[in-house]
């Protein structure tokens, strides 16, 4: 169904079958209304309740995933920004994507994540050799890099009823330095060990508005009952995050054109991610077609309720290991690269590429 699409957006991730109710349908029967006619109705009204919710969280869920989703933004932004095996000399271009998930089960929704987050950017990078000073703050400058990285990018679409919107924005400065020295060479040689630092912020901007309209149309002892459900939901889900990191990293590089690299991070982040919503309904009317089970004609009112507004708060202190593989051409470098924060369940993975000089 159309809001199957509004969770998955929310959730960056595929919608798994739940069983508590975020939209409740709830029915007042009118005053002479005969009970069994009213049970009846009631029964059926759940099932509607029912369809409407199949693949969305709970009701007491969306603190939980929105707090999955603040720590998926800070951990989809590693590796974007930064480089650990390139060997640049002068001059560095390139681009990445990173997606992020918090892989713990969520068992107030049921489901086997908890939030996910994507960002991206372009980097630009250089060593700071070519300034006419030797050293910065006590760090020579031969040994010392700077990377600058920056993303913004929109994107609507439309499914059926539903209308989407994203926004994504990112930058962030970094610095790396060469702690201490590689040995060998190109064919087969050590990378030394870097030290890493910098500043991030990620902000992801998700707006939906969607439609739903279910009918009750059933008959019970010759009487059939009538009500058309109507209503536009609309949500608008806000991530912003800040995440302060400082790295340590190695590589080894083999017969020139594979690199393997790796190392540990600690980040200190902030931010949140904030969702807020309404069903915007309105009260359905329910009809009978014989006055018997209902003399004044009408059988009562179906209203329809939601709770999808909640916030969740970016974890302050990450601590993970990271490691990648890179492929080395003229000019040319392309990598993979994988975040697991330690003592959790998330996770992330960086694809890019970059010109070196």
């Amino acid at each position: 169904m159309i809001l199957k699409l509004f969770l998955v957006l929310v959730t960056l991730s595929t919608a798994m079958p739940i069983y508590a109710q975020i939209f409740k349908l709830t029915f007042t029967p009118d005053a002479a209304l005969n009970p069994v006619a009213a049970a009846f109705i009631k029964s059926e009204v759940q099932k509607i309740e029912t369809e409407i919710n199949d693949g969305l969280p709970s009701a007491e869920s969306p603190d939980r995933l929105l707090e999955g989703m603040a720590n998926s933004s800070v951990i989809a932004g590693k590796g974007i920004g930064s480089d650990y095996a390139s060997n640049m000399s002068v001059l560095l271009i390139g681009a990445g994507v990173g997606v992020g998930v918090d892989l713990e089960k969520n068992k107030e929704a049921d489901t086997d994540l908890s939030g996910a987050g994507v960002q991206g950017g372009l980097i630009l990078g250089t060593n700071l050799g070519w300034m006419d000073t030797k050293s910065i703050f006590g760090l020579d400058t031969d040994k010392l890099n700077v990377y600058l990285n920056f993303m913004s990018y929109k994107h609507e679409m439309n499914t059926g009823d539903t209308k989407a919107k994203i926004d994504l924005a990112s930058y962030g400065v970094h610095f790396s330095y060469n702690w201490i020295n590689g040995s060998g060479s190109k064919w087969l040689g050590w990378g030394g060990v870097k030290v890493h630092w910098g500043y991030e912020f990620n902000k992801t901007t998700l707006k939906f508005s969607s439609e739903i309209t279910e009918t009750l149309n059933q008959t019970s002892a010759g009487t059939t009952y009538n009500a058309n459900i109507v209503a536009n939901p609309f949500a608008a889900i806000d991530v912003t995050t800040h995440s302060i990191p400082l790295e340590i990293s190695s590589s080894v590089q083999i017969l020139y054109i594979l690199s393997l690299y790796g190392g540990l991070g600690a980040d200190y982040n902030t931010g949140t991610a904030t969702g807020k919503g309404d069903i915007n309904s309105s009260t359905a009317a329910v009809s009978c077609t014989v006055t018997a089970p209902c003399p004044t004609g009408d059988a009562g009112d179906i209203d329809t309720t939601a709770n999808i507004d909640g916030k969740g708060k970016a974890s302050p202190f990450t601590f993970r290991g990271f490691a990648g593989v890179q492929v080395n051409l003229p000019f040319i470098r392309v990598f993979v690269q994988a975040d697991k924060a330690l003592g959790s369940e998330l996770v992330g993975a960086t694809v890019g590429v970059r010109l070196v000089f």
